[in-house]
């Protein structure tokens, strides 16, 4: 999709894949294909990984598959940024720090209605909980004891164009959530066994949860992992073949 659409993102979309597929593959999407009142939300704060998000989407029969091809193409709605355009959508996000104030209050709005075993799940970046408005959201989840909402940290360690420590050190990240009284895990981000596995616990407690998911960006393409500038670079042909010859190989080896 990055490549024929001469996108972006290639590190920011590949941390994520793995919390993707344990997120949508957690809830009953068959719900949020009907677009039930009752529905489970999933908002991906961390409006940069759209690609990612719509092909899980499509994965999970919530989007057609052959919508995918329009990736980022002139009249395609869907873009860069993750947008409430496309259908099932539920919220437009990338102006970063936004998705977690209306999981809060979709999570207050479902328990309001009788739906509080409805769970909403919503991602964000580790530079994004850097926006002060997330804590507030946080403090206002625990303060209502919203144990419907679980907040997955895409802790990949870098913010954009370098280290997410040298723009706010946020270590340790764990002791901060536990301080605003949230039920926390930390998990093996590119492990959808253990990411499912740690949504489930949360759902059996009574405060809000977060997970903290140590990923690597630019998972799985050697020449963009760790490597701050594939947050902005598109792939050359050449990189284009390098990269899904790797993915071939690891696909081939499991």
């Amino acid at each position: 999709m990055l490549y024929e659409g001469r996108a972006s993102h290639l590190g920011s979309n590949m941390s994520v894949v793995e919390m993707l597929i344990a997120m949508f593959g957690s809830v009953d999407c068959e719900k949020i294909k009907n677009q039930d009142a009752d529905r489970p939300r999933i908002i991906v704060s961390k409006g940069h990984c759209a690609a990612a998000t719509y092909a899980t989407m499509a994965h999970f029969g919530i989007l057609p598959m052959e919508t995918l091809d329009s990736y980022h193409k002139d009249s395609s709605l869907l873009a860069g940024h993750v947008s409430h355009a496309v259908d099932k959508v539920e919220h437009s996000t990338g102006a970063l720090g936004h998705g977690v104030n209306v999981a809060v209050g979709c999570a207050l709005g479902l328990r309001s209605r009788g739906f509080g075993d409805q769970q909403v799940l919503t991602l964000v970046g580790d530079g994004e909980i850097q926006d002060g408005s997330i804590w507030e959201a946080l403090m206002f989840a625990a303060h209502q004891k919203l144990n419907n909402f679980i907040m997955l940290v895409d802790n990949n360690r870098i913010s954009s164009i370098t280290k997410t420590e040298e723009v706010i050190n946020l270590t340790p990240l764990k002791d901060r959530f536990n301080g605003f009284g949230l039920n926390v895990r930390e998990v093996d981000g590119h492990s959808v066994p253990e990411i499912a596995a740690a949504i489930e616990s949360i759902r059996e407690g009574d405060a809000p949860g977060v997970i903290i998911c140590n990923t690597v960006k630019g998972k799985d393409v050697p020449f963009a992992e760790w490597e701050p500038i594939w947050h902005y670079r598109s792939l050359s042909d050449e990189l284009y073949q390098e990269a899904i010859s790797h993915l071939n190989q690891l696909g081939a080896q499991q």
